[in-house]
């Protein structure tokens, strides 16, 4: 019974980041669910983070590849408690929410925005102004934001670099500064969204407080019984209330596609100034463990992808980093077809499940 109770959301907390002192602040969190959904943060001012983050959809776009202003190379992730996550984006390159906020917005396939792009968007709109100045209480109207380019930053084409570069260190962390906050504005909303109770949350909650429950039935508890067994190994990776171990695993996903994901950003991820020890951060260093303490070894992160929720499953196929199985059918087929561990080189074990156990397995799924 604890083991299921761990599951629960129930036994879901809060999320918790040092690096964002603004993550529970309410008009934060108000100004953050509004650049979200705002399409003027890309060049083509169609692009808004709810474009691929759509809410009625588990916070994804059931689409293969993520498409912004160009289609990307990995699937969207669903925002359902995406909080409570330790490592952002498939590959983990962000540790924190706020930081990952910020990738797509200057990311050419998707916002496509510059950095100076976005001071001058805040400081046009007079509500994101006024908004900005009483959440962090600075003015965008100090000497080092005066005249800046229009389009600079130290992300985008030759020409938006010479203008980044052209910029005084006081002009650059001036920006930065303001890029951080909202960064972490966006991340203060994202980090509300969550998952509802769903059959699974009531059968553990009748058990607990019964004895009995009759919520699910034959099929999914069989389905359940086998997710928890080391016959599927499924709870090795799939646990606590979001069904996820927040780490990385070589799946057998990143062979064939070339992708090693995970030990391809490690280096990325300790360098960036907007990382848990940069500048930007709110944190203390030793505040900062998961980063200092971070499994850096490439050749053991080879192929390996941020073990993904499994809350709202139904609603966020197609499945894997790249989206490549359109059904819990084909993930569990990948699972099962996986006999001889040493040739792929992957982190699992030989899995045998029989198609009706394979049935019973999705039909839990689904309760979730």
């Amino acid at each position: 019974m604890s083991l299921l109770k761990s599951l629960s959301l129930s036994a879901l907390k809060e999320p918790v980041d040092p690096s964002n002192q603004y993550l529970n602040n309410p008009n934060a969190i108000k100004f953050g669910e509004a650049l979200f959904n705002d399409p003027s943060l890309s060049s083509t001012k169609t692009v808004s983070c709810a474009s691929c983050h759509i809410g009625a959809n588990a916070f994804m776009d059931s689409r293969t590849l993520a498409l912004g202003k160009q289609q990307g190379i990995r699937n969207t992730p669903s925002l359902l408690n995406i909080g409570q996550q330790h490592w952002f984006f498939w590959d983990g390159r962000k540790d924190s929410l706020w930081s990952q906020a910020l990738a797509p917005i200057e990311n050419p396939k998707e916002h496509n925005l510059t950095r100076t792009e976005l001071v001058h968007l805040i400081k046009a709109n007079k509500r994101y102004k006024k908004q900005y100045k009483e959440i962090f209480g600075l003015s965008l109207e100090n000497k080092a934001l005066l005249k800046l380019p229009q389009r600079a930053g130290p992300n985008g084409n030759i020409k938006v670099l010479k203008k980044w570069k052209k910029l005084s260190t006081e002009q650059r962390k001036g920006i930065n500064r303001i890029f951080s906050n909202i960064g972490k504005a966006i991340a203060s909303y994202v980090a509300t969204i969550k998952s509802q109770p769903s059959r699974f949350d009531q059968y553990v909650q009748e058990l607990a407080t019964t004895g009995d429950s009759r919520v699910l039935n034959d099929s999914e508890k069989r389905g359940l019984k086998l997710f928890l067994s080391q016959k599927s190994g499924c709870i090795n990776c799939h646990n606590t209330p979001v069904f996820s171990n927040k780490e990385f695993h070589n799946i057998g996903t990143g062979i064939k596609a070339k992708d090693n994901g995970r030990s391809e950003v490690i280096t990325e991820l300790i360098h960036d100034p907007f990382n848990c020890l940069g500048d930007y951060s709110d944190a203390m260093p030793s505040q900062c463990l998961e980063l200092k303490y971070m499994n850096k070894d490439k050749h053991a992160l080879s192929g390996a992808f941020r073990t993904p929720s499994l809350k709202g499953i139904s609603k966020t196929a197609p499945y894997m980093h790249d989206g490549r199985y359109k059904t819990l059918q084909d993930v569990l087929k990948h699972y099962s077809e996986i006999k001889d561990k040493k040739s792929l080189e992957t982190d699992l074990p030989v899995i045998n499940l029989s198609t009706q156990e394979q049935r019973d397995i999705i039909h839990f799924l689904l309760t979730l």
